[in-house]
């Protein structure tokens, strides 16, 4: 099937292609929510058997480093690559694409082996740096653990790029089940081996579940019809805009990590118990990003990457706006009906031992005025996707500083007038105005009769 010819038609009939994205948002958010689901499961099991003890503390500080690493580095492979893949495949022809797929096979290979290699060799100084409190034994467990779950990050580089391929061919079913693999992987050794080999278990289990993934992963790109073995062909042209494409997601990404510790230091300031209140109260919204903004990302990125391509910014401008009513008409009842269950939702999940019914009143209180951010993050989503389709990303460094230091000001203004609370509702207004603010930028949003460009 050929992928211009098949967004041509639609071309005429916005709605049609719209209901398209939504009904793809809605393949890639129901098997994220599984995966969710399944990442629940395994932590109420590594709970039951390791409980909050020395084994769990090691494991988790052991983690931190290759998850930097791969949501750091893998995660923007997809909005970096995609449009390039999709508008080489429509003007040069396929193979051209696949020179370029199998280039940057071979570089994020190649970088997420040397961020693996830099890592485990200097992990005996980074890890007591994370973990200060750590006698002798449980830092050498801790060592052990990450030399093991390491590996987990070339194997990322490499399913990433293959999962990326997959969405450009909207293969979307197929791209967001594999993540499926590692908790599974890992519900299967705690049930099995985990009473016996002990955390150890879990760590080979994180392992295995990459190279499941990457294998899977591979698998589903040989099906499409690509060679799986990287080919390094030099720097070239397409491969440099990639590059260039790639590294404002990255200061993004890293920007994004940098403001929850600015977050999480700015409630240190307000005495006991306030990062623990702002911890549990965004860890639902932090759930809801991953399976609605994450999903509808993933989703669109092929097919505006097409329209972008195809340079009708009238009939992409209609795609968009009722794709995003749309999405929002589900987003805001149920981003309501969290906000207005918030108590509730806190007092069943929290409310046993220490955790009192005052604790329960303040968090909930958080949880609701994190929510706010949710539809928001989904219109933010679009956008960002949309500037990665117009290869426009170096906007996004404008959008990291912006959000950088609104978070200083913001948190710092809201938490004098409502506490704990504020930093909420910071979060909220922070993602407003990069949302406006990048909406101003891209085109065709700002420049109905300018084409398809962003403003400098």
């Amino acid at each position: 099937m050929n992928p211009s010819f098949e967004y041509s038609r639609e071309a005429e009939r916005p709605r049609s292609a719209s209901r398209r994205m939504l009904a793809d948002t809605v393949t890639v958010g129901g098997w994220t929510a599984a995966v969710k689901v399944a990442g629940a499961v395994k932590v109420i099991l590594a709970a039951r058997l390791f409980g909050a003890g020395d084994a769990m503390d090691a494991f988790l500080i052991a983690f931190l480093l290759p998850a930097f690493f791969i949501d750091l580095l893998a995660g923007p492979l997809d909005s970096a690559l995609i449009p390039a893949l999709i508008e080489l495949r429509q003007a040069q022809g396929r193979e051209a694409a696949e020179v370029l797929y199998q280039n940057v096979l071979a570089g994020a290979g190649a970088a997420f082996f040397l961020a693996a290699a830099a890592a485990s060799a200097l992990c005996g100084f980074i890890l007591p740096l994370l973990a200060p409190g750590f006698g002798a034994d449980k830092l050498a467990l801790t060592r052990q653990l990450l030399l093991v779950m390491i590996a987990v990050v070339p194997l990322s580089g490499l399913a990433g790029t293959w999962r990326a391929v997959l969405n450009s061919e909207h293969q979307f079913a197929y791209s967001a089940a594999v993540p499926l693999l590692t908790p599974v992987a890992s519900i299967v050794a705690l049930l099995s081996v985990a009473k016996q080999s002990g955390i150890m278990a879990l760590a080979v289990a994180t392992l295995a579940g990459g190279a499941l993934e990457a294998i899977a992963a591979g698998v589903g790109a040989k099906r499409a019809g690509y060679a799986i073995l990287p080919r390094w062909a030099g720097v070239t042209t397409a491969l440099r805009q990639v590059a260039n494409q790639y590294a404002p997601l990255v200061a993004v990404t890293l920007v994004m990590t940098g403001t929850t510790l600015i977050d999480q230091g700015m409630a240190a300031r307000l005495g006991s118990g306030s990062v623990a209140d702002l911890s549990y109260g965004t860890r639902l919204l932090g759930v809801l990003i991953v399976i609605g903004p994450t999903a509808v990302g993933t989703a669109v990125l092929p097919h505006i990457s097409v329209g972008a391509m195809l340079a009708n910014p009238q009939t992409l401008r209609a795609t968009l706006r009722s794709y995003g009513l749309a999405i929002l008409a589900l987003i805001l009842p149920v981003t309501a009906a969290l906000a207005y269950f918030s108590p509730l939702i806190i007092r069943i999940l929290f409310q046993q031992g220490a955790f009192s019914e005052q604790a329960t009143h303040v968090v909930s209180a958080v949880q609701q005025a994190s929510l706010l951010q949710l539809p928001v993050a989904v219109l933010l989503a679009l956008e960002i996707r949309l500037t990665s389709a117009l290869k426009a990303n170096h906007v996004l460094y404008r959008v990291a500083a912006l959000s950088l230091a609104l978070t200083f000001a913001l948190d710092y203004v809201f938490m004098r007038w409502w506490g704990v609370v504020g930093i909420a509702l910071a979060g909220a207004a922070i993602r407003l105005v990069s949302s406006l603010y990048l909406s101003c930028k891209i085109s065709p949003f700002s420049a109905p009769d300018a084409g398809l460009t962003a403003s400098q």
